[in-house]
């Protein structure tokens, strides 16, 4: 069964770019999902999933994990 919040391909989502060494937003934007992979390595068993997203506002397509990716929710006040 899939959650609500569970991101997929073709999924308007919104996306955000931080600073390397602090959690300050420097972009952010919209974005359509056009690919999904799972990542492991040793030392995360349950591995990682990150999102290749098109990103409307840069027109160009960039890879997210999350917490810098989130499903656009419809009616959403904050849009992007």
């Amino acid at each position: 069964m899939l959650s609500s919040n569970e991101i997929l391909v073709g999924d308007l989502v919104k996306w955000f770019e931080t600073y390397a060494d602090i959690d300050i937003i420097k972009d952010c934007g919209s974005g359509t999902v056009i690919k999904k992979q799972k990542v492991t390595n040793p030392y995360d068993p349950y591995g990682t999933m990150r999102y290749r997203v098109f990103c409307h506002k840069l027109n160009d397509v960039k890879w997210f994990v999350k917490p810098y990716i989130e499903k656009h929710k419809i009616g959403d006040k904050n849009e992007l």
